[in-house]
């Protein structure tokens, strides 16, 4: 029996997409910082971009986690 529960931890869907969605966020932003973009006009896309992507996977981990928790 406890393996079972040990087993569903790790198989958990919803777990694993939130830290996919932290992963990726951090990702980019790295990416960003490490390789800037080069023209005036792409760096304020980059940054908005950026901005964009953090948000909606801040967004999507939340709902994931929220969703774990009613579980």
């Amino acid at each position: 029996m406890e393996l079972r529960s040990g087993l569903s931890r790790v198989t958990d869907r919803a777990t694993w997409q939130a830290r996919r969605a932290s992963f990726m966020a951090k990702l980019k932003a790295t990416k960003t910082v490490w390789f800037p973009p080069q023209s005036g006009g792409a760096a304020s896309t980059a940054k908005k971009t950026t901005k964009k992507a953090a948000k909606k996977t801040t967004r999507t981990a939340k709902r994931t986690t929220n969703a774990t928790k009613a579980s």
